[in-house]
């Protein structure tokens, strides 16, 4: 397996402010986006909201888990690694996104309409409170 350091030479990516870890935009298309997105076990995907769904693609490294708190507030925990490749998250739930095991994991990501900075949330205190596991995705 590649070092952090080849991955994130071989695509190109950069550090994402804000949520953490790091990506590159691949690809737009029609009104969709796609990015690379890798995390690591000190750069994870903090915990969030996007107001539109957002379909992962797992495409090497270690397992990783997603917590993802539906608007509802059900709380969901889902691996991604080898065996389970794919996950779809919904808008208006929040999501993160850590490392289990390995060195790191490497996403694609896509979502229509492609992301832009005014889609993005982070959770507020009284959502913490009422969510005590989401505080473990935070940065």
């Amino acid at each position: 397996m590649a070092s952090i350091s080849e991955v994130i030479k071989k695509y190109n990516l950069s550090p994402l402010p804000g949520e953490g870890g790091f990506f590159r935009f691949i690809t737009e298309f029609g009104n969709a986006g796609c990015i690379y997105y890798l995390i690591t076990k000190s750069t994870f995907s903090s915990m969030h909201k996007l107001t539109d769904d957002e379909l992962w693609f797992f495409l090497e490294g270690g397992t990783s888990e997603q917590l993802i708190i539906d608007s509802n507030g059900k709380e969901e925990i889902r691996v991604l690694n080898q065996d389970n490749r794919d996950s779809l998250v919904n808008g208006g739930s929040f999501q993160g996104t850590r490392l289990l095991d390995g060195e790191y994991a490497l996403f694609s990501t896509v979502m229509s309409p492609k992301y832009s900075d005014d889609m993005y949330s982070s959770p507020d205190e009284e959502f913490l409170l009422s969510h005590p596991k989401a505080k473990e995705f935070l940065n």
